[in-house]
C-alpha cells in the first residue's frame, strides 16, 4: 500500500514531496483521535505537530457533533438568504476577541485573511506596510510580500512594492519607518513568531508599533494565526503586551482541527470600507456553516475549559523539564505555552532531531521560515502520560545529536 500511494503522489500531487516522503520512510496516517495518529501499520504517534491546528487535538467529539448536526442540517450556505450560523459565529468571536475588535470576515485560510488585511490597509489609506524579519504570513502574493524567507520570495519576485522589513525588536528602525508623515503605514507582526522558529517579540517593540500607529494614523495588524485561540498561554498572545490592534488574524485551531476555518476581525473604524461596500471582498466557501459550526463549539471549549491555562501550564512544564537536557546536547528550548521551540543550531541537526523524534514516535513540525528549529505545537488536552512522554522522547532524541556547544 505504501509504495502504491506514494507513486500516485509522485504521478498526480507532488513529486518533490513524495521523494521527501520516501527519503524519510515516513509511514502513513490512517486515524487519529485526541492527541494520537495511528498509521496504516497499526503504529500510534502522538502528534505535537499539525503547525498549531491542533490545539483541542484530533476529532473533539463536542466539535464533530456540532458539525454532524450541521452537515445534516445545512452544511453550505445560499450566499443569497440570511445565514444564522455565520450571525453566532461572527457575534461569538467578537466576543473572544480583545475589546473593540467588533467585525469578523470568516475565510478558509490564514493566508486568505492575511490578504483581506492587506487588502483593508490599502482601503485605509496605508500604501505603505511594514513587516519583521523571521516573519510567515502566508504564500499568496500578497501575503508572500510580507513574508520574509526569501527562498518563498524569490521565485516570484517581483512581489507588492512599499514593504518594508525591519528586525525583531529594532525600535530604531521600526521608528524611522513613520518619519515621512505624509505616508500612512501598516505594520503587521506576529506576537510570537512560530514559523520564524517561535521567538517572541517584546512588549516594548509591541507597544511602541502601536504607538506609533496611533500617532501617524496608521494601522496595526496582529498575526495571531499560530499564536493565538489559548496556543501560547493567552486567549490571544499579545494580551500579554496589553496591545489591541485594529486587525487581527485567525486561524489554524478556529474550528477545533475538524473543518478548515480561518477569519480576519477588525475595529468598526477599520473595517468600515467593507461595511460601506460587501461587494468589495468576498469568498464562496469562507464562513461555510459547516465550519462555523466547529468554530462556534471551539469557542465554547476554549472559553468554559480554560484551555489557555492548561496550555500555559503544560509548557512551563515541559521547558522546565527539557531545557537542561537540551543545553546539554546544544539545543536551545523557546516556548510560550504549547508553542515549543527546539533550536537545533542548524538544518542538518533540525532534521536529525525530528527523525529521532518520529523514531520514539513523536510528530514534529518543521519551521518554515527557520530551518534550524523543530516546533512542538501539542494539544492543550495532554494527559501527564502524554507529557511525560513528549519529555522522555525528546530526552532520548537529544543524546542521539552529534555533539555542538551553544555559542
Amino acid at each position: 500500500m505504501r509504495e502504491e500511494t506514494l507513486s500516485m503522489l509522485r504521478s498526480h500531487s507532488n513529486r518533490s514531496r513524495a521523494k521527501l516522503s520516501s527519503m524519510m520512510n515516513l509511514p502513513i496516517e490512517h486515524a487519529a483521535q485526541g492527541s494520537e495518529i495511528i498509521d496504516t501499520q497499526g503504529q500510534t504517534y502522538l502528534d505535537c505537530g499539525g503547525f498549531g491546528v491542533f490545539i483541542l487535538g484530533h476529532r473533539h467529539p463536542e466539535v464533530v457533533e456540532s458539525v454532524v448536526q450541521q452537515l445534516n442540517i445545512l452544511p453550505m450556505s445560499s450566499r443569497t438568504l440570511v445565514n444564522n450560523t455565520l450571525a453566532i459565529a461572527s457575534k461569538k468571536l467578537a466576543d473572544f476577541c480583545p475589546e473593540t475588535l467588533d467585525y469578523t470576515f470568516f475565510t478558509n485560510s490564514g493566508t486568505e485573511s492575511t490578504e483581506l488585511a492587506l487588502k483593508l490597509a490599502r482601503a485605509n489609506g496605508c500604501n505603505k506596510v511594514v513587516a519583521i524579519t523571521g516573519s510567515y504570513h502566508g504564500k499568496t502574493l500578497g501575503a508572500l510580500s510580507v513574508t520574509h524567507r526569501s527562498a518563498f520570495r524569490a521565485p516570484f519576485e517581483p512581489l507588492f512594492d512599499e514593504v518594508t522589513f525591519v528586525a525583531r525588536d529594532d525600535m530604531t528602525a521600526l521608528s524611522a519607518c513613520f518619519e515621512n508623515d505624509s505616508d500612512r503605514v501598516a505594520v503587521i507582526i506576529e506576537p510570537v513568531q512560530g514559523e520564524g522558529g517561535v521567538y517572541a517579540l517584546s512588549s516594548e517593540f509591541v507597544q511602541l508599533a502601536k504607538a506609533l500607529c496611533v500617532a501617524h494614523d496608521g494601522l496595526l495588524i496582529a498575526d495571531e494565526i499560530q499564536s493565538g485561540l489559548a496556543r501560547t498561554g493567552f486567549d490571544w498572545a499579545i494580551e500579554a503586551h496589553q496591545v489591541t490592534p485594529d486587525m487581527m488574524l485567525v486561524g489554524k485551531g478556529l474550528s477545533g482541527g475538524v473543518v478548515p476555518c480561518a477569519a480576519l476581525v477588525a475595529t468598526a473604524a477599520t473595517f468600515e470600507p467593507l461595511n460601506k461596500d460587501f461587494m468589495l471582498h468576498s469568498s464562496t466557501f469562507g464562513g461555510s456553516p459547516i465550519a462555523l459550526a466547529a468554530a462556534i463549539t471551539t469557542l465554547d471549549i476554549l472559553k468554559r475549559d480554560n484551555i489557555a491555562n492548561k496550555a500555559r501550564t503544560i509548557g512551563l512544564k515541559l521547558v522546565a523539564a527539557l531545557s537542561p537536557h537540551a543545553t546539554k546536547a546544544g539545543v536551545r528550548v523557546r516556548g510560550s505555552g504549547v508553542l515549543i521551540g527546539l533550536d537545533a543550531q542548524n538544518p542538518a541537526r533540525a532534521g536529525q532531531l525530528t527523525l529521532a523524534l518520529l523514531q520514539h514516535k513523536v510528530i514534529t513540525s518543521h519551521s518554515l521560515s527557520n530551518a534550524n528549529t523543530v516546533r512542538l505545537t501539542p494539544s492543550a488536552l495532554l494527559t501527564e502520560v502524554q507529557i511525560n512522554q513528549i519529555i522522555t522522547a525528546c530526552i532520548a532524541a537529544f543524546s542521539s545529536l552529534p555533539a555542538k556547544d551553544l555559542p
